[in-house]
C-alpha cells in the first residue's frame, strides 16, 4: 500500500498487516482502516491519500498508533472516501445562505440542492439517479450536509448512494434479474457460520392503513378533513412499474384494493390470513399545483407592493372559486429567495383594469424582522409556488378514470410500502469461499456490491431460496477474495449506521438520463496491434494468420466471421437493430454489459434465401454484467456471451484465454469484443460482431469511429452524427 501526501509525493510504502479492511454499508460506514508496524515513528500528515480497488481514500484526521518500544510501533490509521466531507460541512439555503429553511420539492430538486452544497467547497459533485415523487416538504434545521441528505432518504422512504462524486436518491439496487446464486458447502461459496436471524418482531403487514394530508381540502364537501384513497379501486405492482406504465411485468405482479372507506388497501388477489394491520404516514400527500412565475410586477417598491403572474394556470383552475369559507389564500415560494416563506395573496383569473390574468397580489408580511417581499427578497421569474386554503377541482384530488390526482399519488405510495412489507423479513451473514471465489473472480467480483442481489439457498432451512441483496461488504486488503457479506430483504434505515431496520420502503423508478448514452473509447496503433494478436488466438476456425503486406490492390474486402454475425436487436418477435451498451470505466476499473436480446443471423440457417422468417432465427435473453475491478492492467480480455444452445438464456463473460464457438458442452460461445491492456491508465473495448464489406466506391459497415473516441458516425443507430471541435 502506497500513501501520498495532499501534493501526491509519496510518504510511505508499507506492508499492511491482514486484519486491514474496507468496510462498506448501505447509507452507512465506508472506510479504509490499515493496520501496520514500523520500526520508527513516521508521521502521516493530514490530507494525505491512498488508493484501494480504483477509490480514492482521504486521512481526515491524524493516525493512532501505539509504542511497544523504541523499536517497534504499531499503527491504525483510518481514511475516508470523498463523501465523508458531508459530515463535516453545513447544509445551507444556497440562495441566500440560511440554516434554517424549509423547501417542497420533488426529490431530484432536494438532492440537486446538497449537490449545490458541496461544490461550494468542492468541485465535481454531480446528481446519480433520482426517484421520481410528488412535491413534499423537508424543513432542514443547521443540519450537516449528510443529515440533510439523511432526511431526504427518510422522507422519500429510499436510500442514497455515492459512486465517488456522484450522489444517488434511490433503492440500491442491482442484478435483481440476474441475482448471484449462493449457498453453503464446498464450491456453493459460503463458509462455515453461514447465519440467519429475523428482522424485527411484527409479523408481515397484510392490512395496511393510510392517513393522507389535510391542506387545501374543505370537510363540508369533500366529506373528511383528510385525503382518502381511491375508494373500491384496485391496482397492480411488480415490485418497480404499475400496470399503467411501460415496463410493467403482468407475471411478477400483485394486485391490491381500496376499502369502502377509503381508509386502507390489501391485497386483491389472495385470501388473507394473520390480518396483521399496520399504517402509513402520508400526510405530505395533498391536492397541490406547484406553479412557476412568468412575470413579476412591481406595484409600488416603497410600500412593498409586488405582483406574480402564472400563464401557464389552466382555464379550468379559477383560485378564486376554490377558495375555502372561512380562508384566506396563501401563496408559499418553494424556490428562490423567498422560498419557505408564506404570504396572503387575492388572485385575479382574467384580466382586470388593464392588468394582467393569471396574476396573484401579494400582501406584505413582517418575516425576520423586515417587511417582504422587498428589494433584496422578493420574487423572480422561474420562482416555484405553491397555493393553499383552496380546495381544488375534482382532477387535481381524485380522477379514477385517468388514475390521477392526490388520492391515487397516495395510493401508489401506499402499493409500494405495502409491497416491500408483506413478506418475512430476513438478515443472513457470511463470508465467501477464497478459494471458490478465485477460479471466477473476474465475472464474480462485479456482482460483490453494496445493492446486488443474491438468491440464497441452503437445502435444511431455505430450500426456496431467498432474493437478498447485499446491505454489507467487509474486505481485507490482503484477503480480497474472501469478503465477509451481510445480506437482508429489507430496506435500510434512514439513520448514519450499518444497523438493518425493518422500514416503510417504495421501490423506485429511476429517472437516468444518461444511463443509454454510447460511449466509444479511444483506440491506439498499439490497441489494433494487440487485437489483432488477440484474434489470431482467438480460434476463429476460416482464417488462417494474418499477412503482413505493404501494399494490397483487391477488387473486394470482406472483414467478419461467420459465427460472428450477430447483432443485438429490440424484440423477439420484430427485431430491429440497437447500439448495445458495453462500456469500460477507466475510474472504476470495471467492464458494464446492458441488458439485451441477442439475434444469431447465421446460426441454424442452412438455405440461402433472400430473406428469412424471424422464427428461423435463433436469440438469447443476456443478463445485465458487471466486471470485477480489473487492477492489473498488463491483463488483456475478451468478452463471450455465454450462450445456451437449448434455451433462450445468456451470460457475458470476461475470459484471459480464448474459447472455441463450441468450445463448452451445451453452450456457444460469441466473441463480442476485446478488452485491451493498459496504456496511460486507460483501456480500449472493441466490439467484434458484424461486418464490413469494402467494394471500389463503397463501403458497407455499421460504425466509423475517430481514434480518439470523439467523433463517430453511427449508421446502426439511426444514423446517430457526434462531433466534438471542428470536422
Amino acid at each position: 500500500m502506497i500513501i501520498y501526501n495532499n501534493a501526491g509525493n509519496k510518504v510511505l510504502e508499507i506492508e499492511v498487516d491482514d486484519n486491514s479492511y474496507r468496510n462498506r454499508a448501505v447509507m452507512g460506514d465506508h472506510s479504509l482502516t490499515l493496520y501496520y508496524s514500523l520500526p520508527e515513528h513516521v508521521e502521516i500528515p493530514v490530507g494525505s491519500y491512498c488508493e484501494f480497488q480504483g477509490e480514492t481514500f482521504t486521512l481526515k484526521r491524524p493516525e493512532n498508533f501505539k509504542m511497544k518500544h523504541k523499536r517497534l510501533f504499531e499503527y491504525t490509521v483510518l481514511f475516508d472516501p470523498p463523501e465523508a466531507n458531508a459530515k463535516v460541512w453545513k447544509f445551507r439555503n444556497p440562495v441566500d445562505g440560511r440554516l434554517k429553511f424549509s423547501l417542497t420539492a420533488k426529490p431530484h430538486e432536494h438532492l440537486q440542492m446538497f449537490v449545490d452544497n458541496m461544490n461550494r467547497r468542492d468541485k465535481g459533485w454531480t446528481v446519480g439517479e433520482c426517484i421520481d415523487g410528488v412535491e413534499t416538504l423537508i424543513a432542514y434545521d443547521h443540519d450537516f450536509c449528510i443529515d440533510a441528505l439523511t432526511r431526504m432518504a427518510s422522507t422519500f422512504k429510499t436510500e442514497y448512494e455515492f459512486t465517488g462524486k456522484r450522489v444517488s436518491l434511490r433503492k440500491i439496487e442491482y442484478n435483481k434479474s440476474n441475482p448471484l446464486p449462493l449457498s453453503y458447502g464446498c464450491g456453493n461459496g459460503f463458509k462455515p457460520g453461514v447465519g440467519r436471524s429475523n428482522t424485527g418482531d411484527n409479523p408481515p403487514t397484510e392490512i395496511l392503513f393510510v392517513q393522507g394530508g389535510t391542506d387545501n381540502i374543505d370537510p363540508s364537501k369533500y366529506g373528511s378533513s383528510e385525503l382518502l384513497l381511491p375508494k373500491n379501486q384496485t391496482l397492480a405492482y411488480d415490485g418497480e412499474h404499475f400496470e399503467d406504465e411501460d415496463g410493467f411485468i403482468a407475471k411478477n405482479a400483485r394486485r391490491y384494493v381500496v376499502d369502502e372507506a377509503g381508509l386502507s388497501i390489501r391485497r386483491d388477489d389472495k385470501q388473507l390470513s394473520s390480518l396483521a394491520e399496520d399504517s402509513l404516514d402520508c400526510s405530505e400527500i395533498y391536492p397541490k399545483r406547484v406553479g412557476t412565475v412568468n412575470t413579476v410586477v412591481v406595484v409600488d417598491e416603497k410600500n412593498n407592493f409586488y405582483d406574480i403572474v402564472d400563464t401557464s394556470i389552466p382555464s379550468s383552475l379559477n383560485y378564486e372559486e376554490c377558495l375555502i369559507e372561512g380562508e384566506t389564500m396563501t401563496v408559499v415560494f418553494q424556490t428562490g429567495m423567498l422560498a419557505g416563506r408564506e404570504f396572503e395573496v387575492k388572485y385575479y383569473h382574467n384580466a382586470v383594469k388593464g392588468k394582467a390574468a393569471r396574476r396573484f397580489e401579494i400582501v406584505p408580511a413582517d418575516i425576520d424582522g423586515q417587511t417582504m417581499p422587498n428589494t433584496t427578497f422578493a420574487p423572480k421569474s422561474g420562482d416555484k409556488y405553491a397555493v393553499f386554503k383552496c380546495m381544488l377541482p375534482t382532477a387535481y384530488i381524485c380522477d379514477n378514470a385517468t388514475k390521477t390526482g392526490a388520492s391515487w399519488d397516495m395510493f401508489r405510495a401506499a402499493v409500494k410500502c405495502l409491497f416491500d412489507n408483506e413478506d418475512l423479513k430476513f438478515t443472513f451473514t457470511g463470508e465467501l469461499d477464497g478459494i471458490w471465489s478465485k477460479k471466477d473472480w473476474v465475472n464474480i467480483g462485479g456482482r460483490i456490491k453494496l445493492g446486488g442481489y443474491i438468491r440464497f439457498s441452503d437445502e435444511q432451512f431455505q430450500k426456496d431460496g431467498v432474493l437478498v441483496r447485499i446491505t454489507g461488504i467487509k474486505d481485507y486488503i490482503n484477503k480480497p477474495h474472501s469478503p465477509v457479506i451481510e445480506l437482508s430483504n429489507t430496506t435500510v434505515s434512514g439513520s448514519v449506521s450499518s444497523t438493518l431496520n425493518d422500514l416503510k420502503s417504495e421501490e423506485v423508478i429511476v429517472d437516468d438520463l444518461h444511463r443509454d448514452a454510447i460511449q466509444f473509447t479511444k483506440r491506439r496503433f498499439r490497441d489494433a496491434k494487440e487485437t489483432i494478436s488477440m484474434l489470431e488466438e482467438a480460434l476463429l476456425d476460416n482464417f488462417t494468420n494474418s499477412i503482413n503486406p505493404i501494399a494490397v490492390q483487391t477488387m473486394s474486402m470482406l472483414v467478419g466471421d461467420e459465427s460472428l454475425q450477430f447483432r443485438f436487436v429490440n424484440s423477439k418477435t420484430n427485431p430491429v437493430p440497437v447500439t448495445h451498451r458495453i462500456v469500460y470505466d477507466n475510474e472504476t476499473k470495471q467492464l458494464t454489459a446492458a441488458a439485451g436480446i441477442i439475434q444469431h443471423m447465421t446460426l441454424g440457417i442452412n438455405t440461402v434465401s433472400a430473406s428469412h422468417k424471424v422464427s428461423e432465427y435463433k436469440f438469447w435473453d443476456m443478463t445485465a454484467y458487471t466486471s470485477a475491478v480489473l487492477d492489473d492492467g498488463k491483463k488483456k480480455y475478451y468478452l463471450y456471451a455465454k450462450v445456451s444452445k437449448t434455451a433462450q438464456t445468456g451470460v457475458f463473460t470476461l475470459s484471459e484465454n480464448a474459447i472455441k464457438l463450441e468450445g463448452v458442452s451445451g453452450f456457444y460461445h460469441l466473441l463480442v469484443g476485446v478488452l485491451n491492456s493498459e496504456y496511460n491508465e486507460e483501456r480500449s473495448f472493441v466490439t467484434l460482431y458484424g461486418f464490413t464489406e469494402i467494394l471500389p466506391g463503397r463501403i458497407t459497415t455499421d460504425k466509423i469511429v475517430s481514434t480518439d473516441g470523439n467523433t463517430y458516425f453511427d449508421w446502426a443507430n439511426k444514423v446517430q452524427i457526434r462531433f466534438i471541435g471542428l470536422i
